[in-house]
């Protein structure tokens, strides 16, 4: 049955109209970020608090990302289209592993935090972050940054793979 659906396949993600529903899921995936980012500040203190707030924005972040049209030239990609489906498994283990990895990062960099010199740990003022937050937290955008890019180049080339394959069995 899948294979009848390739063969005359057109990528459902370029020749969808956006629904309310996705404008729903995008907005509520920004309100995550948003939300993550006031469970960091909140949560900064506790143990684990850094952690778990870096989880709730990461997760989000990706997923918009990744999910969006985000600027003019990059095509979205929709959750209802069988090539992203397929991809669904390989999307999520790898973002355990990103998570595992940020996780590994952050609570090795928060364990050090203490042996640090008092220069890279104390803000410059009262608004400005210490020079430890501001490195951890480019640390944490690169590992997001590299997540979103790499998950994009895979289901563009999995939707590539899908139109070859459609091409092949119509001729």
């Amino acid at each position: 049955m899948l294979d009848q659906d390739l063969t005359n396949w057109q990528d459902p993600c370029l020749t969808r109209q956006p629904t309310m529903l996705r404008a729903a899921v995008l907005v509520l995936l920004f309100l995550a970020i948003l939300g993550g980012i006031i469970f960091l500040i909140m949560l900064a203190d506790r143990p684990c608090g850094i952690q778990f707030g870096s989880i709730v924005i990461d997760t989000a972040a990706v997923a918009f990302y990744t999910f969006s049209r985000n600027r003019n030239d990059n095509q979205p990609f929709l959750l209802s289209c069988p090539v992203v489906r397929r991809q669904l498994p390989r999307l999520i283990r790898r973002h355990l592993g990103f998570l595992a990895i940020l996780l590994i990062v952050e609570t090795t960099a928060l364990g050090l935090r203490p042996n640090l010199p008092a220069r890279l740990i104390t803000p410059s003022s009262a608004t400005d972050p210490s020079p430890f937050a501001i490195t951890v937290g480019c640390v944490f955008a690169c590992l997001a940054i590299v997540q979103v890019l790499t998950n994009r180049s895979l289901l563009e080339r999995a939707h590539l793979s899908a139109q070859i394959n459609a091409a092949d069995r119509r001729q």
